[in-house]
């Protein structure tokens, strides 16, 4: 079972979260994005964010989002609610699990946030710009950049990437503002000759 938030390492959490950040906002009031926010998660009803379509399955499930039923989920989503779209297979580490659930307890009004963790080094030769940190954590979740940098494709070829690695490899689809911003990157810094 996790650790209770106040006990997790909430600076290493909040590094882990870096990739579920491709998926969820964590600001108060904050939109949507492929997941529900995920600010005050931390004991409100699972499935509740209002306006968010949630999976049946996950609806279900009902309770609160307690440390230890956010482990369970974060351990094996399909086991937990089996049918969510969440598209993460699970985090099998039970200590980067109570981790992240110590960085998502302090989200919440008068959580005490901490500090933002900084970004990976993606090396010197992932460029610095707009759309760094989101086409590389995003392409770093699954592959070595190295691969990523080798490709020099169009954009309307990384474009067609984007969208075979969602419908065939279950990769989560980013908002339009997002993925234009991570095509603009790849195009201009791993693009055709």
């Amino acid at each position: 079972m996790a650790t209770e938030p106040a006990h997790a390492d909430a600076a290493a959490g909040a590094k882990a979260f870096l990739v579920c950040g491709a998926c969820h906002s964590v600001t108060p009031d904050g939109a949507a994005l492929i997941g529900p926010n995920l600010w005050g998660v931390v004991g409100r009803p699972v499935a509740s964010v209002p306006g968010f379509d949630y999976s049946a399955e996950l609806k279900a499930v009902g309770g609160d989002w307690t440390p230890a039923q956010i482990d369970r989920f974060l351990a094996d989503p399909n086991a937990f609610a089996p049918g969510t779209r969440m598209g993460l297979a699970g985090i099998a580490d039970p200590a980067e699990r109570a981790a992240l659930i110590g960085y998502l307890g302090t989200l919440r009004e008068g959580g005490g946030a901490v500090a933002a963790a900084p970004l990976p080094d993606f090396g010197a030769d992932w460029p610095a710009g707009p759309g760094q940190a989101e086409a590389g954590v995003l392409c770093n979740s699954c592959h070595s950049l190295a691969i990523v940098k080798q490709q020099q494709l169009s954009r309307e070829t990384w474009d067609k990437l984007l969208v075979w690695m969602v419908e065939e490899q279950g990769m989560a689809e980013q908002v339009p503002e997002r993925r234009d911003l991570i095509l603009d990157y790849l195009e201009k810094n791993f693009g055709a000759p």
